[in-house]
């Protein structure tokens, strides 16, 4: 038990210097591409944040994050994965890849913060980065603690322009009642669907029937932890129209990811 305080304690204090603005912090992004399964070429990215700490080498977000949560640090901490993602959408702009979207995980505590919307829209006009081309997700479960309130947030951000996903569909607080009145562009499926294609026959898996219950709800749809071909033939053959997982590639240091996008442009249609 001693040694897990000593350990939340350092973790608690990497994470003020981020929300402090120290320069040399541990906080970084990767970035794991997304596949458009019609073009077969990747089209975004989910940009997910990492600590690397001086004493304790790479945490988990698992670990960190609800530290900084319950630390009352998660918005600085947001803001600052919020900047450094606009930072590498800006350099994709740059090389001429402006079609290629960034998406961004954000917590119930940053989407009911008073401002978040006003804030955030700031931060994208200051980036010179386009709205059109920013994801923000968000888990289905963030719904529970205040759905007007959350609803009526992601309904303003998406009048701006951007696209708004419900990470991990289908394992939280799956309501279909009130799928449709939500303020979403897209579902994305949880791993444990894409798993099970592994295990059940084609007929007993219900992955299909998420995917056709989403498009008739009129969002788009990204599986993810896709690790095996069958699996995106699964996916391809049922109509699915985005996939992630270590199939497509791992997550990506953002030079490597800038390469894959490089690479892609020059190897022409239909290729990643």
């Amino acid at each position: 038990m001693e040694r897990e305080i000593l350990r939340e304690q350092k973790i608690k204090h990497e994470l003020a210097r981020v929300a402090a603005g120290d320069e040399n912090n541990g906080l970084f992004l990767q970035y794991q591409p997304i596949l458009d399964l019609k073009s077969n070429r990747v089209c975004g990215f989910e940009a997910l944040a990492r600590l690397n700490s001086e004493q304790l080498g790479l945490v988990s977000p698992m670990e960190f994050i609800p530290i900084a949560e319950q630390a009352k640090l998660i918005v600085p901490i947001g803001r600052n994965v919020f900047l450094q993602a606009f930072r590498f959408l800006k350099k994709l702009e740059k090389e001429g890849f402006d079609t290629v979207n960034v998406s961004v995980n954000v917590s119930a505590i940053q989407v009911l913060r008073d401002n978040f919307t006003v804030d955030l829209i700031e931060m994208i006009r200051e980036a010179e980065v386009c709205p059109e081309n920013i994801g923000i997700e968000i888990t289905e479960s963030v719904f529970s603690m205040d759905y007007q309130g959350i609803n009526r947030v992601l309904g303003s951000l998406r009048d701006s322009g951007l696209h708004i996903a419900i990470d991990d569909f289908g394992t939280g607080y799956s309501s279909l009642a009130r799928e449709r009145e939500l303020n979403v562009d897209c579902l994305k499926i949880d791993k444990f669907f894409v798993d099970k294609l592994l295990t059940l026959s084609p007929e007993d898996a219900i992955t299909a029937d998420i995917i056709s219950m989403a498009h008739r709800l009129g969002h788009c749809v990204v599986a993810e932890g896709v690790e095996h071909e069958e699996q995106k033939e699964y996916l391809l053959r049922n109509g699915c129209d985005k996939i992630q997982g270590f199939l497509v590639a791992r997550p990506l240091d953002e030079e490597a990811a800038l390469e894959l996008i490089r690479r892609q442009a020059e190897s022409g249609p239909g290729s990643v």
